[in-house]
This record gives structure tokens, C-alpha cells and sequence, in this order.
């Protein structure tokens, strides 16, 4: 082994087992002061990178970064307790061939689906779902408020390190779907949707070279709703599709930091900014709770914090198990 190459902390057995096996002994989730008392006392070896990464081969994930471990937990905790992750499901309105024209291929793709007849509430959960695009035009409307068959189709769940490739997929499976018959697509558990051409414009958008900033791009405006807004907060939904925390700031906050500028719009350049450098840029698990961000040399900083999802039950499509950044002031 060359002497200039670094060696790095290996948990044995892995911090992530470890952490585990603490929060079924206490019966509840572990605390962050709790999670970094079990790192202390836990037994680890050196190993140069090169073992190390074969050492995360052979569990199936990446251990928890010793350096970052209260954040960085979470994304193994569902995986390592058996908690809730993340499942993708599509729903797609259509008239009376949809069934025997989608099938076929939901089949062979051995994807879980369901076909359902009309529902009336349809046109109205994909009006109320369409807040971040442009407006779906007078013909996609009536042939959505026309449709006879509903058809929803879904992933498997899957854990953070497996969400880049069933988000390309089901990407590509919706725009295949579509094609073949679907009116337009909403992804249920985001509350987001769009019409046949734009979800057939991000799929091509993904498909088209190695960028990696441009496909995360793509999945981060296919599945992620932003803003939505509560009394007091703007925050995103979908994230947890891409592995990721959800994304949260107060509307008191954009005031003291854009307090020219619409705060809708300031934290729709804020989320898309900092989503992007998360999934495409930033190392995973090296950004920590308390870290600070900035869009631009000359946008605010915030310092981001991370907490629990609290908004919705585990058992939700919309819940999210990784989280949430929280943008404040410095």
C-alpha cells in the first residue's frame, strides 16, 4: 500500500448494524446525542479505501459516515429496522383500450399494477396536483375528465442508494405507458403531475447523455412538488423518491433573507439549487446538519439543519424516511 494513501475508520460489524441494534434495545428512535455515544464506543479497524469499499460490497450498502452520523443514519434507518421506504406510484387515466394495450408491457416489466373504472374525482386531483408546470391545455383536460380506466402502477420500495435507478425507470416506464395509450401521469405518491409531453420531455432530457446534473435535473422536476406552502413554511415533496430529505424553509426567514423578492419564487431557486448540488454534486453523506448554503456568490446563506419528517404518518406514500433540510439564517 502506497504510504501517502489514507486509511480510513471500518465498523466492525458496521455502524449502521450497530445503530440498529441499539434502537431495538431502547424501543425507540435513537437520539442524536445517543447515536454519537454508540459511534464512540464502537470498535473499528483501519483499512485503506480500497478494502474499505470492498467491505461496504459485501454488506449491499455504505456504512454510516462516522464524521456525519446523525444525519447519515437516517438514510439507512428504515433499511436497518424494517421501517418505511420509499415506493413510486404512478397513476395514468385512459379510455377502454388502456387495459389491453398496457398490460402487456407491466407484465413483462413484472411491475405490481391495478386497473380501476372512471373515477370522478380525477380531473380535479390532477388540476389541483399540476401547481408547478404550465397549465394542462383544454384538450388534456377533457380527455382526462373523459377517461374509463385508471391504471396505477407500482415500484417495489426501495432504499436511498437504489433510488436513482428506479426513478430513471419508472421515468422511462411512464413515458413507454403513456405512449402506449395514457392520457396524462400523476405520481401519487409525490402529488405531482404532468402531461403526456412534458413527462415524455424529461424522460428524453434524462436519456440523452452522461450529465449527471442534467438527469438528477430531470427526476428532481418529474417527481419533486415545489414549493407548497403552509402558514408558516414552504417546503418541497418527493425527494424521498430520490433518496433524498425533503426540503423546508419559513416564510419568515425568506423575508429577512428576499425581502424583495416573492417568496414562492426565492425558495423555488433556493430548492432547486440545493436539491441539484445534493443529488449531482455533493458527495453522499458528507453534507451535515448545521452546514451552510448559498445558491450563488451573491444569493443569502442559510444554514441547514436536518429533522424528522413529521407532517406525514410512516405508512404514507408522501413520508418521507431520510428527512428534511431546513433552511435558516446564519
Amino acid at each position: 500500500m502506497p504510504e501517502d494513501q489514507p486509511l480510513i475508520p471500518v465498523f466492525i460489524p458496521s455502524l449502521a448494524a450497530i445503530l440498529a441494534n441499539g434502537e431495538r434495545s431502547k424501543g425507540s428512535p435513537l437520539t442524536a446525542p445517543e447515536i454519537e455515544a454508540i459511534r464512540d464506543k464502537a470498535a473499528c479497524i483501519m483499512m485503506d479505501q480500497a478494502d474499505a469499499a470492498k467491505m461496504d460490497e459485501s454488506r449491499g450498502y455504505r456504512d454510516v459516515n462516522p464524521q456525519n452520523c446523525w444525519v447519515d443514519w437516517h438514510r439507512l434507518r428504515a433499511q436497518m429496522t424494517g421501517g418505511y421506504l420509499p415506493k413510486i406510484v404512478l397513476c395514468i387515466p385512459g379510455n377502454d383500450s388502456l387495459r389491453p394495450n398496457l398490460e402487456p408491457l407491466l407484465r413483462a416489466e413484472n411491475v405490481e399494477h391495478e386497473f380501476r373504472p372512471h373515477d370522478p374525482n380525477m380531473l380535479r386531483a390532477f388540476k389541483s396536483s399540476s401547481i408547478t408546470w404550465p397549465q394542462f391545455t383544454d384538450e388534456d383536460l377533457a380527455r382526462i375528465d373523459g377517461h374509463s380506466t385508471v391504471l396505477y402502477a407500482l415500484s417495489k420500495n426501495y432504499t436511498a442508494a437504489q433510488a436513482p435507478a428506479v426513478a430513471r425507470s419508472f421515468l422511462s416506464l411512464g413515458h413507454r405507458l403513456l405512449d402506449a395509450g395514457g392520457h396524462a401521469i400523476k405520481v401519487e405518491s409525490a402529488g405531482i403531475s404532468h402531461p403526456a409531453t412534458r413527462w415524455a420531455e424529461l424522460d428524453d432530457t434524462a436519456a440523452r447523455g452522461p450529465d449527471l446534473l442534467q438527469q438528477w435535473s430531470a427526476l428532481f422536476h418529474a417527481y419533486v412538488v415545489h414549493p407548497i406552502g403552509s402558514k408558516t413554511d414552504l417546503y418541497t415533496c418527493g425527494m424521498h423518491l430520490l433518496g433524498a430529505p425533503d426540503l423546508i424553509i419559513s416564510t419568515d426567514t425568506l423575508k429577512h433573507t428576499a425581502p424583495n423578492t416573492d417568496p414562492a419564487r426565492a425558495a423555488i431557486q433556493l430548492f432547486r439549487s440545493f436539491a441539484l448540488y445534493l443529488l449531482a454534486e455533493c458527495q453522499p453523506g458528507q453534507f451535515a446538519s448545521g452546514h451552510t448554503f448559498r445558491a450563488s456568490q451573491d444569493a443569502p446563506r442559510y444554514r441547514v439543519t436536518w429533522e424528522p419528517c413529521l407532517d406525514y404518518p410512516e405508512d404514507s406514500f408522501l413520508f418521507n424516511p431520510f428527512g428534511l433540510w431546513r433552511f435558516a439564517v446564519p
